[in-house]
């Protein structure tokens, strides 16, 4: 019986999302409407999302042991994640992110420090602990990660990635992922080394062509999010397409992130891949309601709802952005 549903291996980081009308060029008082405190991190949230809709995960990575530090573990727990196997480095920062969203133009410019952190190594893989979860899921490929991708793999496990950016780390470890789910950004990467125009110039048949060509290296599944056209993929010699769903969208931050972790539970609770898909869309919908990464997260009933008829339970959702306007 494993403990774990899905085990994330990442860096984790703490946010502060602002919203302005816009950003002021000059020297001059600007209203700020909204500020929030939330943890952040691509493997972060997709596990806060996981959580929030009833799996048992847990966050393998590492963090510094001030104020930030303390902020990122509160959050983890809010959100129902293990946080036993985090590793807390005794006086280092952690990672520090201001994301500001601007009403007038609905875009967001997010500015970070990073912090005094090493990345997971091998000694912090524990061969029993990663053999408890059914599901890997990663932000970054060192030797530490494929060392715990070979554990899970030699268990019966999958390995999940989030190919947020075109980088060396995602598609010099094609054979290691099983489920490969990558942003607008990383294909249109693809398209520039394969000599083909960038998504928004091909057909979807050419899409799909490009997804094959992923899938040849080593995944199993590949998923391409395309922000408001929705997602598309592949799986065996199966494709699907799966369109955006209506909501009054507030803030896009972190709604890759969960659509990681919700594709992960609807996987795992054995929906197809479509099905996967579009629950996971319900999730990044309704996420992208609220300012942040994690304060829109639904829990399953109700993304159940929304799903069921296209509303979102306002009450569920604002006891959240309450929670983290508050901060600590």
């Amino acid at each position: 019986m494993k403990k774990y549903d899905i085990i994330g291996i990442g860096n984790p980081g703490q946010d502060m999302v602002v919203e302005l009308e816009k950003i002021p060029y000059e020297e001059v008082s600007s209203r700020m409407y909204d500020c929030s405190f939330q943890g952040g991190g691509w493997v972060a949230t997709a596990l806060c999302a996981a959580g929030n809709l009833g799996a048992n995960v847990s966050m393998l990575g590492v963090v510094g042991d001030d104020i930030f530090g303390k902020m990122i573990i509160e959050d983890f727990q809010f959100n129902n994640v293990d946080t036993e196997h985090l590793v807390v480095a005794e006086n280092k920062r952690s990672n520090f992110c201001v994301c500001i969203t601007e009403r007038s133009t609905k875009s967001k410019h997010i500015i970070s420090r990073g912090g005094e952190l090493r990345e997971v190594e091998t000694d912090d893989i524990d061969e029993d602990y990663i053999k408890s979860g059914k599901i890997i899921h990663v932000g970054f490929v060192n030797e530490a990660v494929r060392k715990a991708a070979d554990i899970m793999h030699e268990n019966g496990g999958k390995v999940s990635v989030d190919a947020a950016y075109y980088r060396p780390y995602v598609y010099e470890n094609y054979d290691i992922f099983d489920i490969f789910i990558g942003s607008e950004y990383y294909f249109d990467g693809v398209c520039e080394e394969l000599g083909k125009p960038i998504a928004a110039e091909l057909s979807d048949d050419e899409k799909y062509e490009v997804m094959k060509y992923i899938q040849s290296k080593g995944p199993e599944i590949v998923i391409f999010t395309f922000g408001e056209y929705g997602s598309m993929g592949i799986y065996g010699n199966e494709k699907f397409a799966q369109p955006a769903m209506k909501a009054e969208i507030k803030d896009t931050t972190g709604a890759g992130d969960v659509f990681h972790g919700a594709f992960a539970v609807a996987y795992l609770d054995g929906l197809s891949v479509p099905e996967a898909a579009r629950f996971a869309t319900g999730v990044s919908t309704i996420k992208c309601t609220q300012m942040g990464g994690r304060a829109g997260i639904p829990n399953r009933e109700t993304l159940d709802k929304f799903l069921r008829t296209g509303q979102i339970d306002k009450d569920v959702i604002n006891k959240r952005v309450e929670k983290y306007q508050r901060g600590l």
